[in-house]
């Protein structure tokens, strides 16, 4: 499915920075943008977990500003900015090449969290497994840019 603004024009997948409250910062979130009318959204695949992080910041009663790196608590956002780094034209198969080395990265990991019978370190390394197995840059057929 290709993603399409209400204005008619296709979305590309870009990083932005979220802000809520004028106080947290969520930099590197992946959105849809539309080129055409500047409209912006979150990947449905992000949206729960950028929600969950400001809640948690929110409850935390912060007073000060906070800034949070969203590519380093998501996979997927981590891959797409890397894939950015490298600027290919073909994304899917960059996207694909990277999720895949990533994958490996992190069983390999995981291994070493079970030598070490580290339950909460094995817990996150799943965590972000499935972060990577939920998403397929495939269905949403935009541009990274």
């Amino acid at each position: 499915m290709k993603k399409n603004c209400s204005c008619g024009q296709g979305m590309d997948i870009t990083m932005r920075t979220i802000v809520h409250a004028r106080k947290i910062h969520i930099h590197h979130v992946p959105v849809y943008t539309c080129g055409s009318c500047q409209y912006s959204e979150l990947l449905p695949n992000v949206k729960d977990e950028v929600v969950f992080i400001m809640r948690r910041l929110v409850q935390k009663g912060m007073v000060e500003e906070q800034s949070v790196a969203f590519d380093h608590m998501h996979e997927v956002a981590s891959v797409i900015k890397e894939c950015l780094e490298y600027k290919e034209d073909d994304y899917l198969a960059l996207f694909e090449k990277i999720s895949t080395e990533r994958v490996n990265h992190l069983l390999d990991v995981y291994l070493v969290a079970k030598t070490c019978k580290d339950t909460d370190w094995m817990t996150d390394i799943e965590r972000r497994l499935n972060q990577l197995a939920g998403f397929r840059v495939e269905d949403h057929q935009a541009k990274i840019s």
